[in-house]
């Protein structure tokens, strides 16, 4: 009677379970059939409940995935647990060959029965659509690896690239001068804040007596950015035989900028600053597109300020206002004068109050440390914007350019 009523329920549980693509069995360990096969077998195997048995049902097999505490065992041990009830719950996801000879997966759970009958009562489970689901993302998951691998495997290059250019930037000028005989000497520090800068500089000779030096902060960083900043680096060059004069050769790189990107309602711009230093007058012009202003450093007197604008007054980015006449100012370089130029990453850094380190304390700073070789004094600067930050890094690309005349060496 309890064996019939069990039946009942095991049979009444199938119909429901059928539902949902899957079929309840009950057999014993050591029986050559199935006491119990739902009919939904059939629709996953093609095999008829009275056709499939344990030993049909186990050709059938192609790949077992053992779960839970039968995870990593072989087929052998892990029916070798169940029987002798060393683990109370079989679940495997298996890969069979149908009756038409195609390909599916089932789930297979079942629990040991600890009744005077023994053997265990189970549910197949198809989960075909599941696993083809799953190979789909694992191949698109693959493909994504592999092509995240070559995206950052070209970034790293163009990295490399972006490095070489700033560290083959003349060190002297004139170029060829030998030991102690340079006129003017450069000294630089370069951190982008992504794989990728927006940041950079150019030193330009232009005759045997001057030499330009401009410098640029793309908006942003990372991959657009530097993708500007080639462009900007095209530009140059071509534009180089009006690079004598500092405001025409910011107007003529605005104009270039502006026709090539901004047709189609495209945002794109960048600060820079371009002066012209006359190495056997100290005779200096330049020009500024909405850049922060270079520090003049008087180590003599004690001084650091910034270098004075003709019009007094900020003028646009690169890109952002079309055929604008950019003016060029000048200033005479004294014997102990030398020009320190920056990115605004450098002083854009905030501390954890929401506070910005900002000029004024940059200017302070680097009047107290005008007594140090400029190497040291671009280091000193970068540690005390990190240390006031209370971080490891910028949160945008940061260049510094010192431009020291070989009189003011110290």
């Amino acid at each position: 009677m309890r064996k019939k009523g069990l039946q009942k329920i095991i049979e009444d549980f199938s119909v429901a379970l059928e539902q949902g693509h899957a079929a309840v069995y009950r057999r014993d360990f050591d029986s050559e059939v199935y006491e119990y096969m739902g009919e939904y077998i059939k629709e996953i195997t093609g095999y008829a409940t009275e056709e499939l048995t344990p030993a049909l049902w186990d050709s059938l097999i192609l790949r077992t995935e053992q779960k839970g505490e039968l995870e990593g065992l072989s087929l052998e041990e892990a029916n070798r647990r169940v029987r002798s009830g060393q683990v109370a719950r079989w679940q495997a996801d298996v890969q069979i060959k149908t009756r038409s000879g195609q390909t599916r997966w089932v789930t297979d759970m079942s629990t040991a029965l600890r009744d005077q009958e023994g053997g265990c009562l189970g549910v197949l489970l198809d989960i075909t659509d599941r696993k083809e689901a799953e190979k789909q993302l694992a191949d698109l998951t693959e493909k994504l690896r592999l092509r995240n691998h070559e995206i950052e495997a070209d970034l790293a290059m163009a990295r490399e690239v972006q490095q070489a250019l700033v560290t083959k930037q003349p060190k002297q000028f004139p170029l060829d001068a030998g030991d102690g005989k340079a006129h003017l000497y450069f000294h630089h520090r370069y951190i982008p804040a992504a794989m990728l800068a927006g940041d950079f500089f150019e030193v330009l000779p232009l005759s045997d007596h001057e030499v330009g030096v401009f410098i640029c902060d793309v908006m942003g960083h990372g991959v657009r950015a530097a993708l500007l900043t080639t462009f900007l680096r095209g530009l140059i060059e071509e534009l180089m035989p009006k690079a004598d004069d500092p405001g025409t050769f910011l107007g003529k790189i605005n104009n270039s900028l502006r026709s090539v990107f901004c047709q189609d309602g495209t945002l794109l711009f960048a600060t820079a600053f371009y002066l012209v230093l006359d190495v056997t007058t100290g005779h200096m012009r330049y020009a500024n597109a909405g850049h922060s202003q270079p520090l003049c450093l008087q180590p003599g007197e004690g001084h650091v300020k910034r270098l004075a604008l003709r019009e007094d007054r900020s003028e646009p980015a690169l890109g952002l206002v079309e055929e604008f006449a950019y003016s060029t100012s000048e200033h005479v370089l004294s014997g102990t004068e030398s020009v320190l130029l920056y990115t605004d990453g450098l002083f854009e850094a905030y501390n954890d109050v929401d506070e910005m380190y900002g000029e004024d304390r940059l200017v302070d700073l680097v009047r107290q440390k005008l007594h140090l070789p400029p190497g040291q004094l671009m280091d000193d600067v970068i540690l005390d914007v990190l240390r006031f930050s209370g971080s490891d890094d910028f949160a945008d690309d940061v260049c510094l350019l010192s431009v020291m005349p070989a009189s003011a060496v110290r």
